[in-house]
Formats: structure tokens, sequence, C-alpha cells
């Protein structure tokens, strides 16, 4: 049995025919806070900070199961509590492959991962007023969070299929070749 996943992040490089090149696959997808929007027929939805799910419980419409780190969040809204196997800092997108591998992922293609500002801050614009949005400090601390989720889970074959992408700590490859 394939024990693909999908995990898909919000960023500005995310386009709808990559969106449903997942959605067709048949591996299981995990969305990255508002990405569940692009992909509504996710399985999963996480998101790290209990201000995300503040902001967007209430429009979650569709059955996916949902996860946070955040103790308030799950608390708060009943999502599923997802314990990291690291303490130090993160972001939702690197938790969210630590999620699929814990569901049994040992391989995840990414998809909108651009962890750049080059072409904006999300593909679906900025988070609502009271929710951070990515910056130049942000954006250099990821790197730093990529680069030990990779030295810390060597089960896990982990391939970047974001169309722009300022991670080098994976593979690349294009979406069409492994969707």
């Amino acid at each position: 049995m394939d024990k693909t996943f999908i995990c898909v992040a919000s960023g500005p490089s995310l386009t709808p025919d990559d969106c449903a090149l997942a959605s067709n696959s048949g591996y299981p997808i995990v969305a990255v806070n508002s990405s569940w929007r692009a992909v509504p027929d996710c399985q999963h939805i996480f998101a790290g900070d209990c201000g995300w799910w503040d902001a967007h419980y209430s429009h979650l419409d569709i059955p996916a199961k949902r996860w946070s780190t955040s103790g308030r969040a799950c608390l708060r809204y009943g999502v599923n509590h997802f314990r990291p196997p690291d303490n130090d800092t993160f972001n939702s997108g690197q938790r969210a492959i630590q999620l699929a591998a814990h569901l049994g992922a040992e391989r995840v293609f990414l998809l909108g991962y651009d962890c750049t500002l080059t072409n904006g801050v999300h593909w679906h614009g900025e988070h609502p007023a009271g929710l951070k949005n990515p910056d130049g400090e942000s954006i250099r601390r990821w790197q730093d969070e990529f680069q030990r989720l990779v030295n810390g889970l060597h089960s896990v074959s982990i391939i970047n299929c974001s169309r722009q992408t300022s991670l080098t700590c994976f593979p690349r490859a294009a979406p069409e070749e492994v969707l």
C-alpha cells in the first residue's frame, strides 16, 4: 500500500491546477491553515496557532479532521491535539509534514511551500487583522525549521513540488511528474 501524503501550504505559487492534481491523485491531503479553501476535499486541516482557529473555525464547512499543536485550540474547538516530536520553534507547514509522518506517511509531496516573499505572502493574500503574516525574519527562521525537519525525519521522503521555493533542503519535482 502506497503511504504517500500531500501537504498543501499557502505559498503564492500554489495554483488551482496544482490543487486539482492533488485532489485527483487519491493521496490523503493535509491542508495548512487557510489552504483548505484551495483543496476543500482534503482529509486533514492543520493550523498550529490558536489565533488562526479563532478567526476561521466558524467558517470550516468541510468534514476534514482538524489538528493543532495548540492545547488552547484543542480545548476551545475540540480539534485533535498533535504532539510533535520536538519542542523547538515551528511553522504550521513544518508541523503538517510531521503530522503526515505521524499518520503513517513514508513519502510527502509539498505544494505551496514557497518560503519566500518574492511573489507575495500567500495565495489567498494577507491574513485578516490580528494574525501574523510572513516577513523576512519568519522566512529565515523557516529555513532552519525545515532543515531541522530533514535532519530529524529520516524515515520519510519529502519532495518539494512547489512552483516557486527558496527551500533547498528537499529534493524537487514538478507536480505533473509525481501527481
